[in-house]
């Protein structure tokens, strides 16, 4: 089973860092819960609220 354990392990690493990658990278971020999205949604889908920004390049 540590075999398992293992490979869940760095599978969940990568989830990580790969998500803190993109959150990087992120062009608009919702003032209301902080999500970041590549691209400018009218309402947030995680909060749906409406206050979506672009972030500073």
């Amino acid at each position: 089973m540590s075999l398992f354990r293992d490979l869940g392990k760095k599978v969940e690493e990568f989830k990580q860092a790969s998500e803190a990658a993109a959150d990087e990278e992120a062009s608009h971020e919702c003032r209301d819960c902080g999500e970041r999205f590549f691209t400018e949604p009218e309402t947030c889908p995680e909060c749906n609220g409406n206050d979506v920004v672009a972030l500073e390049a």
